[in-house]
């Protein structure tokens, strides 16, 4: 997740008048009582799977409201205790895991191989663990606009988004079978440079799809295209919200709620759900350190 911010700036006009145009992002409507089905929280460090870390992980969790965890396994780890103990764990407080996975070069396969051997590698965990402690699917961090074709021009980057978006379809196929949720992470400019592959991946390639909002300015507007085909096609959508602090991945102030706190964070979540009326609309928290460091910071929350 490194070069989707710049791809949101360059792409923040475009998405604006589409929202002026289609009537998107009218007057801000009042917050809710609560969040109905809590956020999600994205976690790339095993470390959080040690007993001693997954208590303080799951004391994160608690205070601000995480109902699903999208942790990263490798195969190794998936074959130690301690990946089943963690997720029984969080089971037993009521939070869904979800196996976190992704490399950019993932894209170039449209067979998808890598991509399936590593469902399958998730797959064989919940063999083992049938009864409890079960992963509930996978979250597909793939991002072909990190490859090298992407900036090569339309016509290579249209080629590298066809291998892509087969790449996600059988995927999905693969992970359906094997009774495993299907979620993939995009960035909010798909629906600027490849709106048909953004509409064929909701539509036949997931279970739905957790868009990148990663600038404050037009939160409604960047998100309103992908909910609208999640509708559609009758698919959950998460909004993620980014943690980290300005400086860090090209990140600026107007790209995080790293200074403007979890309230803040909160008061958009409703903002959006009152918005846009869909009950498949979810949202995440990217990712456990930075909002541990704003859970310490913020004592109040």
């Amino acid at each position: 997740m490194r070069r989707q911010i710049y791809w949101a700036v360059c792409g923040i006009a475009v998405l604006a008048a589409w929202g002026a145009v289609l009537g998107f992002g009218g007057p801000g409507a009042e917050p809710g009582d609560n969040h109905r089905e809590g956020f999600g929280m994205f976690s790339w460090d095993e470390g959080v799977l040690e007993p001693e870390e997954t208590q303080t992980l799951f004391e994160v969790a608690k205070k601000a409201d995480v109902a699903a965890i999208y942790q990263q396994f490798s195969r190794e780890c998936l074959e130690e205790e301690k990946s089943a103990d963690f997720v029984m764990g969080m089971e037993e407080r009521g939070i869904e895991v979800f196996a976190l996975m992704g490399e950019a070069k993932w894209a170039y396969e449209r067979d998808a191989k890598t991509l399936i051997e590593r469902i399958g590698y998730v797959a064989e965990y919940n063999e083992r663990h049938r009864d409890q402690g079960r992963i509930q699917g996978v979250m597909v961090d793939v991002e072909p606009y990190l490859l090298d074709e992407w900036d090569e021009g339309r016509e290579k980057r249209g080629e590298l988004m066809a291998g892509y978006g087969a790449c996600m379809e059988r995927a999905y196929a693969c992970a359906s079978e094997k009774g495993l949720k299907f979620l993939v992470c995009i960035p909010t400019f798909y629906d600027a440079t490849n709106m048909d592959i953004l509409e064929r991946l909701i539509a036949y390639g997931c279970d739905g799809v957790a868009v990148m909002n990663y600038n404050r300015k037009d939160e409604y507007g960047q998100i309103a295209r992908e909910v609208g085909f999640a509708r559609e096609y009758e698919k959950e959508i998460v909004c993620i919200y980014e943690l980290q602090r300005p400086g860090k991945h090209e990140l600026e102030e107007i790209n995080t709620y790293a200074n403007e706190g979890l309230e803040a964070l909160r008061q958009s979540a409703w903002r959006l759900e009152r918005q846009f009326g869909y009950d498949r609309l979810r949202f995440a928290y990217h990712y456990y350190k930075p909002l541990k460091e704003l859970l310490e910071k913020d004592s109040d929350f």
